[in-house]
């Protein structure tokens, strides 16, 4: 079975790559804003989407029900 080459648009890679940094400094942002390794949520949000926001939200929500 030949596959064939399936490459995504300009427009696509533009797309992915304003999501990826978007997320990056929301999240490098708000982990500065509270204390927790700014570097490592930001370099977390580059790599991949939606799984680091996911989860900086629900570890961000545990501690503040902590407080």
């Amino acid at each position: 079975m030949a596959q064939k080459n399936k490459k995504l648009s300009k427009g696509a890679w533009l797309s992915i790559s304003a999501l990826l940094v978007t997320q990056a400094v929301s999240l490098f942002f708000s982990a500065r804003k509270s204390g927790r390794n700014p570097w490592v949520w930001g370099g977390a949000g580059l790599l991949q989407f939606p799984l680091p926001a996911i989860a900086y939200l629900i570890l961000e929500r545990q501690a503040k029900q902590k407080k």
